[in-house]
């Protein structure tokens, strides 16, 4: 079961059935070891099962202990930051030249948002989650991440005419801001457009390693991101320190 879902990624039940022919019922059982254990664990937006850890023989991004540890960390503060205001949190990883969602409090709002998805991949230029990374990244390889991506149709730059001085403007203005918004006229990776807005803080362990980007959203609206941010942006903030803090303080239990 483990290497179905090393091998082929996020998994329902049924599809874990199909894979492995077990019975529904064994794998149930298999399952709740399993995340009782901190080898699996299930999305909460989705309900999917994903591996915690590496095997040997795969090398799936979704496969990473790493990840899983942050999930867990930043989950139970996530949940407490919707369950109090309401909007949604999505938690941003980067991948490669773009971010990906790793964990979402949406289907816990009680407004109506975009289901998204996890393992979605952003624009990391676009998305709030992204900007609130990049605005974190010391310069040099803000350099690089521009230069690796400045030709990708769909993940880089260009898409937004974004020169490198435009984009080192736009990042100290939300230095001074203190989050990372949504750049206009970004509509996410999905069809049709999402009608969402969001803001973002960086995600960083207790030594300050830069880790990924802890998003806020609202419908577009609602209010615009200044607005928001007056109102909510003190909250979010407050939650990333506490996963922060949470991930300095855990010990590394994931098999390596």
């Amino acid at each position: 079961m483990l290497e179905a879902l090393g091998g082929h990624g996020a998994c329902s039940l049924h599809l874990l059935h199909e894979l492995t022919k077990l019975p529904k019922s064994t794998l149930r059982r298999l399952l709740a070891t399993l995340v009782k254990r901190r080898l699996v664990r299930q999305g909460l937006n989705d309900r999917l099962y994903r591996i915690s850890i590496s095997l040997p023989t795969l090398s799936r991004a979704e496969a990473s202990p790493a990840t899983a540890e942050i999930v867990e960390a930043a989950l139970p503060h996530m949940q407490a930051l919707t369950t109090e205001i309401g909007w949604p949190s999505d938690l941003h990883m980067r991948h490669e030249s773009r971010m990906r969602i790793v964990e979402s409090t949406r289907v816990l709002s009680p407004f109506h948002v975009h289901g998204g998805g996890i393992d979605l991949e952003v624009n990391i230029f676009g998305s709030a989650g992204g900007r609130a990374f990049l605005m974190s990244l010391d310069e040099e390889s803000l350099d690089s991440l521009y230069k690796e991506t400045t030709k990708h149709p769909i993940f880089g730059p260009t898409r937004f005419g974004l020169t490198l001085e435009k984009l080192k403007y736009e990042l100290f203005l939300m230095r001074k801001a203190g989050y990372g918004f949504r750049r206009a006229g970004y509509l996410g990776e999905s069809t049709p457009d999402d009608k969402l807005n969001a803001i973002a803080v960086p995600v960083r362990k207790g030594d300050g390693e830069l880790l990924g980007a802890l998003t806020l959203m609202w419908t577009r609206i609602y209010l615009e991101h200044e607005a928001f941010a007056s109102r909510f942006l003190k909250r979010l903030q407050l939650t990333a320190d506490a996963i922060s803090a949470d991930l300095n303080l855990t010990k590394k239990t994931f098999l390596q």
